[in-house]
């Protein structure tokens, strides 16, 4: 064995260059396909298990902060029916002189209560006793509640919320879910859930990864998801199956649910799954090419070797090196091939290791506690051993996203600093940026902002504190949002650069605006007082400098909302306010949404003024109409009017001089004498029904308050 070994051996140092070359190079590529088809395994199955993983993960995350969501709206109804003050104000004299006190201190209750749940909820109470429906925004009688709550969905039709024998049910509409509790034997809990809040905080949920969510019921009803679902899609769903098509991609679904949800979460190749992809691709056939080029290669100097040794010899008194010097070009030209592959197959597994990194981030960002492999995350730290996250929010003068600092600022920020764009979507670029201190990073993004900026413009960056551990990325991530939040923005300047401060954390995020203040300009617009809507808003204008960037925009949105209100009231399509409504969830343009909002009140003031009775009108007409409906009262006609219950009574007092209450019951005596002297024959009884009076007692208690005689006696004194 030995001597055959040194026998070899020997052979190969007496061998010629060519021959040494030939066997140098099937060596290579032996090396070289070994691992390419090791690169190829592992991006196709390593991989494609990491984002599995993750999307479980994501998952499991994602049902248990849902689900906690929704217990904690359960919890709400069940502490709210053991509450002391539930069961007194079920079982409390509707006449008793201190029930308004006792009443107005649950709504607070209510109010309180409403405060801590998710997805804008709000907690209503159903007394049977009295036929009440008590939320935080007033009373009001159950048919009411039901004929309000058939307005907003127009898909409800069952008025069944209060007839239920579980203890619990949910019912899915159109903008709402209800959620109802039995209590025993005081009545019902109603949970009234806003689909669209529970929609955003989905989407929101999506930010990171390419996802569809849909949240169902478990009988396959569809309740809110983040994309448009036909109904044939959710159907397929219930047979659950592998994978599902939408707009030509390709979707894995993937379910948890409890006993009132099922929550499901389509899973799509993403970007980056679609780039290693391409990546194997461009290696596999760069080494086919390789390959064919080395056969190539060996092919030629194998069949041309004898010839040109024996052309060289029979030469060589010539040219005594032509030979040699033939042999050591094509070791040149070989050489230079063999390079240049290296180089391409070093770009290209730089760009899957950049892939891998960035893929790792985003995982992190999601969650912490995700394990990294451990290539990935030795390149990540050396890389990033402190560093910062940056957020960069850029949109024209109309609140519309765009890119003109992002590519410079991303260009110069390589030349000095280890930067990964991490995503640039929702209104936002995000970057994880390596530095010491932020003040630099910042120093940079001033450069650019000065140099590419335009007035009316809005460029804003939030930067984190400096971070020394990558599980710490989805809190600088939240960092920089605080650090853009927390600041108070110049209205009319609206290009800053923000680094986070931790004191800033305790700002509240929202400073409500008084109920005077949102009466008077409630007032303003219904009366058609465009002027005094102008005066109003540039009150309002000035208090915004004292105020966060938060609490600017939750201000603005509020003010939206309002305005909505007002012109659903006034039959007034949002198309007739703007071509292009202002987006106050998305838009961070606070000026341009100040302006778009103020002059949405000022067509609504105008329409209001052109077109539209006064409100004192509608209210007497109204009456008129109803004050045969024993169930006429302040809250009814407030909702009829899309207005609240104190408003108007103030609103009318202040018009007529009249109590609104006093006014009822005048109208309807003012009828019930018209009966009397058309049908003589009719008895008191039957007078007071057809006016509205349920008891004969109170018709005439009422009737001698305001004509000073009983009904007996004004028949008398007609007769005479």
């Amino acid at each position: 064995m030995h001597h055959s070994v040194s026998s070899v051996i020997r052979r190969f140092r007496q061998s010629s260059v060519i021959k040494k070359l030939l066997l140098a190079n099937l060596v290579f590529m032996l090396l070289l396909s070994g691992i390419m088809v090791y690169n190829y395994t592992y991006l196709k199955e390593g991989v494609k298990r990491q984002v599995l993983q993750t999307n479980q993960e994501f998952l499991s995350k994602l049902s248990g902060d849902l689900f906690a969501e929704w217990q904690q709206i359960r919890n709400a109804a069940y502490k709210l029916s053991v509450d002391p003050k539930s069961k007194l104000i079920a079982n409390y004299p509707r006449h008793a002189g201190s029930y308004y006190t006792k009443m107005l201190d649950f709504k607070e209750t209510l109010t309180e209560k409403n405060l801590t749940l998710p997805f804008r909820s709000q907690l209503m109470v159903y007394l049977p006793g009295q036929n009440l429906v008590v939320g935080s925004d007033g009373t009001r009688d159950l048919d009411v509640f039901y004929t309000t709550f058939g307005t907003v969905n127009p898909d409800f039709s069952c008025r069944c919320f209060h007839q239920g024998d579980d203890m619990e049910n949910v019912y899915f509409y159109d903008k709402t879910i209800i959620y109802t509790y039995r209590v025993f034997p005081e009545g019902y809990i109603f949970v009234q859930i806003d689909k669209m809040s529970l929609q955003l905080y989905l989407k929101n949920q999506t930010k990171l990864l390419d996802n569809v969510i849909l949240l169902s019921s478990p009988s396959n009803r569809s309740i809110v998801s983040t994309h448009a679902l036909s109904p044939a899609l959710i159907n397929q769903l219930q047979g659950n199956p592998e994978h599902i098509a939408i707009n030509d991609k390709t979707y894995t679904p993937i379910q948890q649910a409890n006993d009132m949800l099922v929550l499901t979460t389509l899973f799509s190749d993403n970007s980056m799954q679609k780039q290693l992809n391409t990546a194997n691709a461009y290696a596999f056939w760069l080494f086919f090419v390789f390959l064919a080029v080395n056969l190539g290669f060996l092919f030629v100097n194998w069949s041309m070797y004898r010839p040109l040794r024996r052309i060289a010899l029979a030469l060589s008194e010539y040219q005594p090196y032509f030979s040699s010097r033939n042999e050591f070009e094509i070791i040149n030209d070989t050489f230079t091939q063999m390079n240049s592959a290296t180089l391409s197959m070093q770009q290209t597994l730089a760009d899957q290791s950049s892939i891998m990194e960035h893929h790792a981030l985003l995982r992190l960002m999601a969650d912490p506690t995700q394990d990294l492999h451990p290539n990935v995350s030795r390149s990540l730290k050396e890389k990033f051993d402190s560093y910062v996250i940056l957020v960069l929010i850029e949109e024209n003068n109309k609140g519309v996203q765009q890119w003109k600092i992002a590519p410079q600022l991303e260009m110069r920020l390589n030349r000095s600093h280890p930067c990964i764009r991490l995503y640039d979507r929702n209104e936002m670029t995000v970057y994880i940026v390596s530095c010491n201190d932020p003040r630099d990073v910042a120093d940079i993004v001033d450069t650019i902002m000065d140099t590419v900026h335009v007035d009316g413009e809005l460029s804003l960056c939030g930067i984190s504190a400096v971070h020394d551990h990558l599980q710490e990325i989805g809190s600088a991530f939240r960092e920089s949002i605080h650090a853009i939040h927390k600041f108070v923005p110049d209205i009319d300047r609206l290009r800053s650069t923000v680094l986070y401060r931790a004191g800033d954390r305790d700002k509240e995020s929202m400073v409500q605006l008084s109920i005077d203040k949102e009466q008077e300009l409630v007032n303003y617009t219904l009366k058609g007082n465009k002027d005094a809507v102008s005066v109003f808003f540039s009150g309002i204008l000035g208090t915004l400098h004292s105020l966060t960037f938060e609490q600017v925009r939750n201000r603005l949105r509020y003010l939206h909302d309002l305005l909505m209100v007002l012109a659903g009231s006034k039959k007034i399509e949002i198309e007739q306010l703007w071509d292009i409504p202002p987006d106050c969830f998305r838009s961070y343009h606070i000026a341009y949404l100040f302006y778009r909002i103020r002059e949405g009140y000022i067509i609504v003031a105008k329409m209001s003024e052109r077109h539209s009775a006064t409100l004192q009108q509608q209210i007497e007409a109204y009456i008129h109409c109803h004050y045969a409906n024993p169930d006429l009262s302040l809250t009814r006609i407030a909702d009829h009017l899309s207005i609240t219950h104190v408003y108007l009574s103030t609103y009318f007092k202040k018009q007529s001089g009249y109590n609104l209450n006093a006014y009822i019951h005048s109208v309807r005596i003012q009828a019930a004498i018209q009966l009397m002297q058309s049908r003589p024959d009719m008895t008191m009884k039957d007078v007071a029904d057809e006016v509205g009076y349920t008891n004969a007692g109170t018709f005439i208690r009422h009737f001698k308050k305001i004509s000073g005689t009983t009904p007996t006696q004004h028949v008398k004194l007609q007769q005479e």
